[in-house]
């Protein structure tokens, strides 16, 4: 591949779509409504949890899921109408973006489903109705149909390629999907509020995850759901995530050479069938879902909605078979068969992090969270920029792709317990 270091502003570079996947996934009124009443609803609950939330891909409650090909679509679209947590219940009303509030945070936050981590919230992530083509759109507002609060009606004309280009004498940067930052200090960022909410919701146990704690994963705004680069958070933590975007893009030579010469691909010169944007990512988990189907007869559950109308969700029986499709994607023979070729322009994030135990009793001084919420585990989480990294002087001729140091970003997340709680060991970990 020819790819050339790029000079890129930071008004130029997309903060990251940043997921955030709460370990409270079931919610407890639910579960103890139906548990142990012999009922099919029940038996369909504990399996929703084992496959949505729980799942390891190898354990399940009883040998009778075990042995289950396939699962109902609407059994699960439902369950995660009943029981999945709400955005609303996660992030508190406002939040702010580079120190002025926005009001009602969940209209800027859509919901995905991340393997085996289950329901999450994305923030800063291309409007659904730009990321799917119109049938699997349809089907992605069908299966998330109460879990909806994106309100976003303005179309986005940012793409990898031309960046924001369209958007070159646009003086608020607020209005521009996905959000930029306009400069690199600490009130160029985004800070949320987050509810932990472990009294009111089971977390998963056989994942080794404690209650009220979250995953956080960031991507590339144009691709859907990556699930690295990531970070684990556990409750009454102060962590700070320091974000490095790589920006490639091709010589402009080289733009008009032939495909096999350049080895990526243009923008708008390879179509997918389920997305609208094309990277590398993206194909790949359209050619995954594709195998899975072909080799299967079904699909995996974080796929639940991508399937064409009528396609079953695989069951613990199929599990095997459905992971033996994905890694044969990755075989050097099967590549020809999803020539998922790289972008020629691309984005790419790294993470480190550091964390330390927080100071509830000063959280409380400062009246960051009221009375009302005494008794709550609180989350803050802020994004910010830092100033420009050195660039590097002369790229090395291998590996193909020389991809310079951009501005950092910076992720900031605290969890809160009540004073009245017993402190937790600082900890973190990498997962």
């Amino acid at each position: 591949m020819f790819i050339e270091n790029t000079k890129s502003s930071i008004q130029e570079i997309p903060f990251p779509s940043v997921t955030i996947c709460p370990s409270s996934q079931i919610r407890k009124s639910v579960w103890e409504k139906y548990m142990d009443t012999n009922s099919s609803y029940w038996d369909d609950l504990q399996l929703y949890r084992d496959v949505m939330t729980c799942s390891t891909n190898t354990y399940f409650h009883n040998l009778e899921q075990n042995l289950r090909e396939y699962i109902d679509y609407d059994m699960i679209k439902n369950h995660l109408h009943d029981c999945g947590i709400n955005c609303p219940e996660i992030f508190q009303s406002d939040g702010q973006w580079q120190n002025k509030t926005l009001k009602n945070v969940c209209q800027y936050i859509q919901p995905t489903i991340l393997g085996i981590f289950g329901l999450c919230y994305t923030i800063n992530m291309m409007p659904i109705n730009q990321m799917f083509n119109n049938e699997y759109y349809q089907r992605y507002m069908d299966f998330f149909s109460t879990k909806i609060t994106y309100v976003n009606t303005k179309r986005s004309y940012w793409n990898l390629e031309n960046g924001y280009s369209f958007y070159e004498n646009q003086p608020n940067l607020m209005d521009v999907i996905p959000f930029r930052t306009s400069g690199v200090s600490y009130n160029h960022r985004v800070k949320l509020m987050l509810n932990a909410l472990e009294n009111n919701f089971l977390s998963c146990a056989n994942l080794g995850v404690s209650g009220g704690s979250f995953l956080i994963t960031f991507s590339n705004p144009a691709e859907y759901c990556s699930v690295s680069p990531r970070i684990y958070i556990i409750p009454d933590t102060y962590t700070k995530i320091q974000i490095t975007p790589f920006v490639k893009k091709i010589n402009s030579d080289l733009m008009w050479r032939s495909l096999e010469i350049r080895k990526c691909y243009l923008h708008n010169e390879r179509r997918l069938s389920i997305f609208q944007q094309y990277t590398e990512l993206n194909c790949n988990h359209e050619c995954e879902i594709n195998k899975t189907i072909t080799m299967c007869g079904c699909i995996m559950i974080e796929g639940a909605f991508l399937g064409i109308n009528g396609s079953k969700i695989c069951g613990p029986a199929k599990y095997s078979c459905a992971l033996e499709a994905k890694h044969s994607t990755k075989h050097p023979t099967n590549l020809k068969e999803c020539n998922c070729l790289p972008t020629c322009s691309m984005i790419e994030y790294e993470i480190t992090d550091t964390s330390n135990v927080d100071d509830w009793k000063y959280i409380k001084s400062i009246n960051l969270v009221q009375n009302n919420m005494s008794l709550m585990k609180i989350t803050r989480l802020n994004v910010h920029t830092l100033p420009l990294v050195a660039h590097q002087a002369s790229p090395p001729p291998t590996p193909p792709l020389n991809a310079r140091r951009l501005p950092l970003a910076n992720v900031h997340v605290t969890l809160d317990r009540s004073a009245t709680s017993s402190p937790k060991i600082n900890n973190y970990k990498n997962i």
